[in-house]
């Protein structure tokens, strides 16, 4: 064999792989798996952040920084509703082949975002100095860097919603890969060079900035020209109207998932409510684990939805791989109570036989909450919105079902049990029953 047919195999098994990737990233198990994988790893490059920023930061000074990181995790509910309003328009509109609506949607939500994001760096400008002596920060200037990450962000929510709306799962997770990683190096660089919690905060706004532009840039023509004319009859205020549905479901979907740990306070004792605080930690990680499939199938049913094709199905290996993973998760924190207690509480969770005892049913139970999450964002991408009756009368009944029966700190996690359980069920049976 002569160099020259040497280089045209290896040339035809080069290719025949990038092929075989190209198949793989182009099912919807694969690309389950790129999403999986990168929300993994930039959810573990997250929580490094916050550790690191712990070891770097003088305690009395980190206060300061996690207070301002509380807010910003508030701020960014509202950001990924709007990231799932852009990202179904997007994937309808490319299934309809309605490029010009994809255009004049991108360049009506960046004038929105610019404006938005200047009102909230005015707006924290000018309540920072009350802002820091109510909450007794170090300097204003926190709460103004804060205003400009929470702006940053929000706009970083259209460049996303581009890229999860047209499908391109291997350029989102490495957008969200590239944003946590930029945020942890920038941050490090930033509190070792003396900049403290202005850098720790500082490297959030500069992250986003970067991610975005390099994502707008790969879009530019979107951005650009002339101001595109709309295909039928889209103007893109009915974006907004759907935006309402979104952030009450999150905000509901939130409520059940979190309430239980501001009920415990109240409750019980310092004590009690600390070993709940710990078994919470554990179990609540469960709710995290099946965003990537999320972000998969969100896009892939509105698509569907605007092919005027059946969706059922990709409900079904949605909810069967998330099954399989929250499963898988729920099952180890059962068979290993201590390590997972130890895990997440050190050596204070494994000593305590309260929490050892509440985290395999916290995690079930979260499991069950994660796949309810996943289905009331199918039933949005179907832009169904009775759904949201259901989320309110499950609050309504696990608050009340706290505050009625509380007698030990499982009989609460009961409580979040039977809600859930109630939530799969009756929103499984509408959203097959649709279909």
């Amino acid at each position: 064999m002569n160099l020259e047919e040497n280089k045209k195999l290896k040339e035809e098994s080069n290719q025949g792989r990038l092929n075989w990737l190209k198949s793989k990233r182009e099912t919807l198990f694969g690309a389950f798996g790129i999403m999986v994988v990168a929300i993994t790893i930039s959810s573990a490059l997250s929580y490094l952040f916050n550790l690191v920023m712990n070891r770097l930061i003088p305690k009395a000074d980190y206060g300061d920084l996690y207070s301002m990181l509380t807010v910003f995790l508030i701020a960014l509910t509202g950001a990924l509703s709007i990231q799932t309003v852009v990202t179904k328009y997007i994937a309808e509109f490319e299934a309809r082949k309605e490029r010009s609506n994809v255009r004049l949607l991108v360049r009506t939500f960046s004038r929105w975002l610019l404006l938005v994001g200047i009102i909230i760096v005015i707006v924290s400008s000018a309540l920072a100095w009350p802002a820091a002596h109510l909450f007794k920060l170090k300097s204003p200037f926190f709460v103004v860097i804060l205003g400009a990450s929470i702006a940053s962000t929000l706009y970083l929510t259209l460049p996303y919603g581009i890229v999860q709306g047209e499908q391109k799962f291997l350029a989102l997770g490495g957008a969200n890969l590239g944003n946590q990683l930029s945020r942890l190096l920038l941050g490090i660089l930033f509190v070792k060079i003396g900049l403290g919690v202005y850098g720790a905060l500082g490297a959030g706004f500069i992250a986003a900035v970067f991610v975005s532009g390099f994502v707008i840039w790969e879009y530019r023509l979107l951005f650009s020209g002339e101001k595109p004319s709309p295909a039928g009859d889209f103007e893109p205020i009915r974006a907004l109207k759907f935006l309402v549905p979104v952030i009450l479901a999150m905000f509901f979907i939130i409520l059940l998932a979190q309430i239980d740990v501001l009920l415990v306070k109240a409750l019980f004792s310092r004590g009690r409510a600390g070993d709940y605080s710990y078994a919470a930690l554990a179990g609540k990680a469960v709710w995290f684990f099946p965003e990537g499939i999320l972000m998969v199938m969100f896009p892939k049913v509105s698509e569907l939805k605007a092919k005027g094709e059946k969706t059922r199905n990709v409900l079904l290996m949605s909810v069967g791989a998330a099954s399989v993973m929250v499963g898988a998760v729920a099952g180890f924190y059962i068979i290993f109570p201590k390590f997972t207690a130890w895990f997440f509480a050190g050596e204070k969770g494994k000593s305590s036989a309260t929490v050892v005892g509440l985290v395999g049913l916290f995690g079930i139970t979260m499991a069950i909450f994660a796949l309810v999450k996943l289905i009331a964002f199918y039933e949005l991408a179907l832009e169904k919105k009775y759904f949201v009756l259901l989320f309110l009368i499950g609050g309504i009944a696990e608050v009340l079902g706290i505050l009625l029966f509380h007698s030990t700190l499982k009989s609460v996690v009961l409580v979040m049990f039977f809600v859930a359980l109630f939530l799969l069920v009756s929103n499984l049976f509408l959203a097959l029953r649709d279909n």
